[in-house]
């Protein structure tokens, strides 16, 4: 059979009349899903009937921002395929996929995006070439990205623009790629990803929107109500808890959903899910946003494939990970599962009270049998003549801690007194280096201490050789001259180590502890009050820029800060040795990675 001449086809495809249905009713009669799917076979809306608002939005021209901030897992991504391949039979010009990195991004093509187009006939016979950048099709050309790549992201204008995951793009590329649908009056910027942290790029654009909200109505009293994971309920009692560790079983025949107006319960099965999902529509919590953005949010409640069980299975973990000092399950619960941003500010107190509260039962001095290890931090003063702050804390099984010791000296060598003594060992003796850092570099060279410097940067981007690709991370080792302060090329053997570490990020993470929200982060009964002072000189404030954006940030409210500074250089520390664990978001590559010499 000869080929039709594309020219052809791009003038038949012009003529053809255009198909009015919203693009849920196209997908339904043209799109297969892959096996990749919970629900592979002939694409229908029924099986996630809270995707055919977002698929309407994004079909409307009065439309510009259609931002979807949702739970992991819950037809997000297949929601975007489909429209892309609406996009491509129905209404072609030019678009760009973006994701954060370009790994991702030929993964993406090659298992979701090539299959997708293959399993839609009106797709797959307007394909006329693909390469590793981009696929062209009759009428239109699709850009393949990613928001390490200044080059692709400032590339050619764009009327369609899918940004995936838009949590884990590098900073400042959001921006930039937004830039590209400038030039059509009927622009589309869907943009979508699980929640990252309140007040990011994400989170930015949706509360631009009118954030809507899924709301279902009661099988029982019809009530419309949000629908939220505090509705979830279930028994805590001797069957359900015994000895203090929970039996799901139990759990699992308690388990109910709270109707907010009747108080009935609904049982966790596939019914109760199923009229979730399909009695109920948007509301939006932003009626005065412009009508041009439109933002959506869901958790994983809505997905009927979902066991409630499993989510809350996923909670109690998280809660029982947060007593051992991890808060990587919570975080993963709160973005993945329950759709919402990472909002530090949810679980720290307001009162100056909260510090006092971590204190217990002993005294300094006092033996503490499961100590695995501990560490010595000093800081050094600018003002007032050579003196030192410094602090010495202990770190046993869990995450435990415990403050052995604080004080101040003047000298070097009193530091070098006060760490044999107190029986530190010098890899675990650490030095901020922000004044007269020659001084200290030199210091640390001679005796073994750590430098230690911090730094405005929310993270450092470390290539992981085991998963071979960029990471974030709150701390990186450079290499200084002790002499100069700055590498030099030919004095290798000079060289010290310098351990940077995230300032904002640090901060953010001792505050979990301090304030019990993680961990068992205590103090001594009799702890002085100069300490307490000293470790509450900083808050939590909300600033806005010169562009009205609000970002909070840490204020220092008191003079002295030096305990808190040597807590943070120890809190980092700990992570570093592995006692914590705290790995922020992974992140994606610019176009020339900040690599440290060594980690």
């Amino acid at each position: 059979m000869h080929q039709i001449h594309p020219l052809i086809e791009g003038f038949c495809a012009a003529c053809k009349p255009a198909d009015r249905r919203p693009p849920w009713a196209w997908c339904e009669e043209h799109l297969t899903v892959d096996e990749s799917s919970p629900f592979p076979g002939r694409w229908r809306a029924a099986h996630s009937p809270w995707v055919r608002a977002v698929m309407e939005a994004f079909a409307d021209n009065d439309v510009r921002n259609l931002v979807v901030q949702c739970a992991a897992q819950t037809a997000k991504s297949q929601t975007a395929l489909a429209c892309l391949c609406w996009v491509i039979a129905e209404d072609p010009g030019h678009a760009m996929w973006v994701t954060s990195t370009r790994q991702e991004m030929i993964e993406f093509a090659r298992d979701r995006l090539e299959p997708t187009f293959d399993l839609c006939p009106p797709v797959r016979r307007a394909v006329l070439a693909h390469d590793a950048g981009r696929t062209a099709f009759v009428g239109m050309v699709l850009y393949h990205a990613w928001s390490g790549s200044k080059k692709r992201l400032q590339s050619k204008p764009i009327r369609w623009l899918f940004c995936d995951e838009v949590r884990n793009y590098a900073p400042g590329r959001l921006e930039m790629v937004l830039k590209r649908t400038r030039a059509y009056w009927n622009s589309r910027r869907f943009l979508l990803s699980t929640p990252g942290t309140k007040g990011d790029a994400m989170d930015r654009v949706y509360a631009e929107g009118n954030q809507q909200l899924w709301h279902f109505e009661c099988p029982q009293c019809g009530q419309l109500q949000p629908l939220k994971f505090e509705q979830l309920k279930w028994d805590t009692n001797e069957r359900t808890k015994p000895g203090g560790r929970w039996r799901l079983d139990a759990l699992a025949e308690t388990l109910r959903y709270e109707c907010a107006g009747c108080g009935q319960g609904l049982q966790d099965t596939a019914v109760n899910r199923r009229h979730i999902a399909s009695q109920g529509r948007y509301v939006a919590q932003n009626p005065n946003a412009p009508r041009e953005c439109v933002s959506l949010t869901w958790s994983a409640l809505i997905a009927p494939w979902v066991s409630w069980r499993s989510i809350v299975a996923e909670f109690l973990a998280a809660v029982e990970a947060m007593r051992s000092g991890d808060i990587e399950p919570m975080f993963t619960f709160v973005t993945e599962t329950l759709g919402e941003p990472w909002d530090l500010d949810r679980w720290l107190t307001n009162d100056d009270e909260y510090l006092l509260a971590r204190r217990e039962a002993y005294d300094f001095g006092d033996p503490w049998p499961i100590e695995a290890a501990r560490f010595l931090a000093a800081d050094r003063q600018a003002r007032g003549g050579e003196h030192y702050f410094w602090v010495c804390r202990a770190y046993g099984a869990g995450g435990a801690s415990r403050l052995l010791a604080y004080g101040r000296c003047n000298t070097t060598a009193e530091l070098e007194e006060i760490r044999v003594k107190l029986g530190v060992p010098r890899e675990r003796a650490l030095i901020d280096s922000g004044f007269k850092a020659s001084e200290v570099y030199r210091f640390c060279q001679a005796t073994g201490w750590k430098a230690m410097k911090g730094d405005h940067a929310e993270w450092f981007l470390l290539m992981d050789a085991r998963l071979r690709k960029p990471v974030r991370q709150v701390w990186r080792m450079v290499m200084v001259d002790p002499s100069l302060g700055a590498a030099k090329g030919r004095h290798r053997r000079r060289l010290l180590p310098l351990f940077q570490w995230s300032n904002p990020s640090v901060k953010d993470h001792l505050a979990m502890f301090t304030h019990g929200v993680i961990g068992q982060w205590t103090l001594p009964r009799k702890v002085g009050g100069d300490y307490v002072r000293q470790m509450t000189a900083e808050v939590r404030e909300v600033k806005e820029d010169a562009l009205g954006q609000q970002r909070t940030v840490w204020v220092r409210k008191g003079r002295d800060n030096h305990y808190l500074d040597c807590e943070l250089m120890i809190h980092v520390a700990a992570i570093g040795c592995g006692i914590l664990r705290y790995t922020p978001l992974q992140g994606a590559a610019p176009d020339q990675p900040d690599s440290p010499a060594g980690a």
